[in-house]
């Protein structure tokens, strides 16, 4: 079971690739639709897994915690956040990788995250790419900070009910 939800993982994490690397925005959606807040994201990982069974043993879908961080998320904790998600529709694809995709987390909020489309949205490009070089320039302090808020994000998981 160890090996089979490490390689349900793999392969979520893997089609959130694209998002972590060309850059994606996101926008969360309450239960009642309404739009709570749009967001440009830093990354998304797979912290935890939850999969789940048919009667007669066969994987049906599996339940996952996202640990998502916002650009400028070392400002502070409040752009790091981790969510249960419950339901995925996927609108887009390319190469085994998510394009456009909802997802639903078990509080009912729908976060519908988009790759950056480069040619059409140059601001939101100049922005990842800006990000990126920043982070680049400072790898000792995103190390750190990305290894404590993994280690919290981790443990968040562990203990969601």
């Amino acid at each position: 079971m160890k090996e089979f939800i490490e390689q349900e993982k793999m392969r979520i994490q893997g089609l959130l690739r694209l998002f972590n690397e060309r850059g994606s925005r996101m926008t969360v959606f309450g239960e009642d639709t309404k739009r709570l807040f749009g967001d440009l994201v830093d990354s998304f990982a797979i912290t935890r897994i939850a999969p789940h069974f048919d009667a007669e043993g066969k994987h049906t879908h599996s339940d996952f915690w996202l640990l998502w961080k916002s650009v400028g998320y070392n400002n502070g904790w409040q752009y790091a956040h981790t969510v249960k998600i419950v339901k995925v529709r996927v609108r887009d694809t390319l190469e085994k990788c998510w394009l456009i995709v909802d997802l639903t987390d078990d509080q009912g909020r729908r976060f519908h995250v988009e790759l950056i489309e480069p040619v059409i949205e140059k601001d939101y490009a100049a922005d990842w790419r800006d990000w990126q070089a920043y982070k680049t320039q400072n790898a000792k302090m995103f190390a750190r900070i990305d290894a404590q808020l993994l280690e919290e994000h981790l443990r968040i998981a562990e203990e969601w009910q």
